[in-house]
């Protein structure tokens, strides 16, 4: 069980920054909300 939950953690955290990233580009696109500090 220790494995299977640490495969999805790994899963889920590249999700999650996979999803930060295509955000920070879609910011960057339309450059009408600056949420972010960089």
């Amino acid at each position: 069980k220790k494995i299977s939950l640490a495969i999805i953690t790994k899963m889920t955290l590249t999700q999650v920054s996979t999803w930060f990233a295509n955000a920070r580009r879609r910011l960057k696109k339309e450059n009408k909300m600056t949420w972010a500090p960089r």
